[in-house]
């Protein structure tokens, strides 16, 4: 292989709406409708082919968010900084309870009415299930610490942002709810 082949193929490549993954699964449409209450809500699933490979996480994520970056522009998520800023590392049941707090804490002005701690904890603990379920259900989700990482949050009030990560199925998921006052 000559250098020119081993840098095409070592090139990352961009997400295009070719690469979204559908997932359509009843309990994830319920959660995201609940979502949908606490302010706008953007929901992507991927595949990417090439699977990222980078072992260090900040390098996975940055990676993740270069090829996501040209099909982002075109949701409400809006252009992506590549210095992305502090993000914390959640294991499935830390990510149960970051959307858990999402759910009870909100939007700027009320939380989904009529939502009692038992049934959001249902509501979210169906979702991750049937979208991760076992023996898949091994998650690496990353937690954008900063509002800066992307237009739609860095204008927004009150978010929260998520890459989620099932490595034994390469499959990726991008999770921002996003609320203005």
């Amino acid at each position: 292989m000559n250098q020119d082949e081993s840098l095409k193929r070592d090139a990352v490549v961009p997400f295009t709406g070719a690469s979204e993954f559908v997932v359509d699964k009843p309990p994830l449409v319920e959660l995201l409708a609940v979502l949908a209450q606490c302010g706008e809500v953007v929901s992507s699933f991927f595949k990417p082919d090439p699977s990222i490979k980078a072992l260090d996480e900040r390098a996975r994520l940055a990676e993740f968010l270069e090829r996501f970056s040209n099909l982002a522009r075109s949701t409400a998520i809006g252009q992506i900084e590549p210095e992305f800023g502090p993000f914390s590392m959640l294991n499935r049941y830390e990510f149960e309870g970051s959307l858990l707090a999402v759910l009870l804490r909100g939007g700027c002005h009320h939380a989904p009415r009529g939502l009692s701690l038992a049934n959001a904890r249902k509501l979210v603990d169906e979702a991750l299930e049937a979208v991760f379920p076992a023996p898949f259900s091994e998650l690496v989700v990353y937690r954008f610490d900063s509002s800066d990482w992307s237009e739609l949050t860095r204008d927004s009030t009150i978010s929260s942002a998520y890459v989620a990560c099932q490595g034994a199925r390469n499959l990726w998921w991008v999770l921002c709810v996003a609320d203005f006052d």
